[in-house]
């Protein structure tokens, strides 16, 4: 490998195949080799395209996620690539299954894009004995050591997670629900924190914070976001609301335990 992990996805969603894709092409250390949507179509690009980590669903047409597992492992390949099952498919023995068939990690939808990455490039290392992960976390929720309730209430909300705005945006609840302190600061503390940590311009985060919750408020789950915000005005007149009521809202409401089961 050259330093560039190339990724593929069997996945025969096409609305989720396009979150991977952008996903992907959002790291520079990463590149997309394609995406099949079925099973055979998945083992015919392995062979050709060569990747070094597959996403791979369960359900699938023709033939299964765990068939492409079994056929893999009596495929003579060169180098056999790393695979993360990517599927809302959460029984115990599932996991189990693929783990015996040589899957390196287990990743349920919905799960969050950083986590995503993070587990991409430990399956694309040298050491390839990552154990496969089984859900600890309560249902509906995105499963990671570090994917918490942040991130749950995210996806619920329709917060497309392959904005640059959405890490920003999770990690700026995840402080305030730690410190609401950092609300009197959020332009001075909270955003170069964030803009630090990330190397990049408290600006920068500002925006992508602004433009991902306005991207929420457009196209998520309304339903949700009545449940999270109320009536407020914000919700009336159709505008998104500031970072800052935003962030607050959301950290609040899980601060005191609000949204547990919501």
């Amino acid at each position: 490998m050259d330093g560039t992990i190339r990724v593929m996805a069997a996945e025969n969603n096409r609305d989720m195949c396009e979150v991977l894709e952008a996903l992907v092409r959002g790291e520079p250390d990463l590149e997309w080799a394609g995406s099949a949507e079925d099973g055979l179509q998945a083992l015919d690009m392995i062979v050709q395209v060569k990747p070094d980590v597959v996403l791979l669903d369960i359900i699938m047409p023709y033939l299964d996620g765990l068939g492409v597992l079994q056929r893999l492992a009596e495929m003579d390949l060169a180098r056999k690539p790393g695979i993360i099952i990517v599927t809302a498919f959460e029984e115990e023995s599932m996991v189990k299954r693929s783990a015996r068939l040589g899957a390196d990690y287990y990743l349920l939808k919905p799960f969050d894009g950083a986590c995503l990455l993070s587990r991409i490039r430990q399956v694309a290392g040298v050491d390839k004995a990552l154990p496969v992960r089984t859900r600890s976390t309560a249902p509906g929720a995105a499963y990671s050591g570090t994917c918490d309730q942040v991130a749950r209430v995210l996806f619920r909300m329709g917060t497309p997670t392959y904005f640059k705005g959405y890490q920003y945006l999770k990690e700026a609840i995840e402080m305030v629900r730690s410190d609401p302190g950092l609300l009197a600061v959020i332009t001075k503390s909270l955003y170069p924190k964030i803009a630090e940590k990330h190397e990049t311009t408290p600006l920068i985060v500002e925006a992508a914070i602004r433009y991902t919750i306005q991207k929420t408020w457009k196209h998520g789950n309304v339903g949700y976001l009545k449940k999270v915000f109320g009536q407020c005005g914000a919700l009336r007149d159709g505008k998104a609301p500031t970072n800052s009521f935003f962030i607050a809202r959301v950290a609040e409401e899980l601060r005191l335990g609000m949204m547990e089961g919501a």
